[in-house]
């Protein structure tokens, strides 16, 4: 898709204005809480605005006040999630590589971990990321995040095997945000017996493939 229409569909689906004062942070929050209420009760149909304004207890205008549409506001809300990997996974990349294989396991499950707890803390943000891909407007927001996830996987990898050369690491990368992704996504809807089992697959998934390309090629 032409880069310039990204930028105006962003544009477009930005808030009216930024919340200065704690009062209009409350009114924001609870816009976005209204929002997501509804959008786990409807599925994969994306609420109106004035079913937001509604449930927030707020008059249509005042939703208005800060967000063009519904889609800014579904936007917005799942941006406080995406929003929150990179950071983590940045970090990673930027330590010190572990020098033997215990140790890259350790790092390996705690890197998990902290990657499984941003789903199973916001587990209830994942009806709104489905209708985002279902909107072809929000569906490239959602891929840009994507873009960035992986390339930061990629220099995580790098890291790991100097010797990796960037096509590689990006389809690994690659690999690891879409299989991460989808595992998650399943193990957040199951019990917490499942989703610790989930979790162990992917350690064990994730650990066959970084041991055959840490190696230089």
């Amino acid at each position: 898709m032409d880069r310039n229409f990204n930028l105006k569909i962003k544009a477009a689906l930005k808030p009216r204005k930024t919340p200065r004062q704690q009062r209009s942070s409350r009114v924001v929050d609870r816009i976005l809480d209204a929002a997501l209420v509804l959008t786990r009760e409807q599925g994969t149909m994306a609420p109106t605005t004035l079913a937001i304004a509604q449930r927030a207890g707020l008059s249509v205008g005042s939703v208005y006040q800060y967000y063009p549409n519904k889609e800014a506001i579904l936007l917005d809300l799942a941006r406080r999630w995406l929003s929150a990997f990179p950071p983590v996974i940045a970090t990673r990349a930027s330590a010190n590589a572990p020098d033997n294989r215990d140790a890259l396991r350790r790092d390996l499950r705690e890197f998990i971990d902290e990657i499984a707890a941003l789903y199973l803390d916001n587990r209830n943000l994942v009806p709104v990321l489905e209708v985002m891909m279902l909107n072809p407007d929000l569906k490239p927001v959602v891929a840009e995040y994507d873009e960035k996830i992986a390339g930061l996987y990629a220099a995580w990898l790098m890291r790991l095997n100097p010797a990796l050369d960037a096509a590689r690491a990006a389809r690994i990368g690659f690999l690891f945000m879409e299989v991460g992704h989808t595992s998650l996504i399943m193990a957040v809807r199951g019990e917490h017996t499942v989703f610790d089992a989930v979790v162990s697959d992917l350690e064990t998934m994730w650990l066959a493939l970084l041991t055959s390309h840490l190696e230089p090629a």
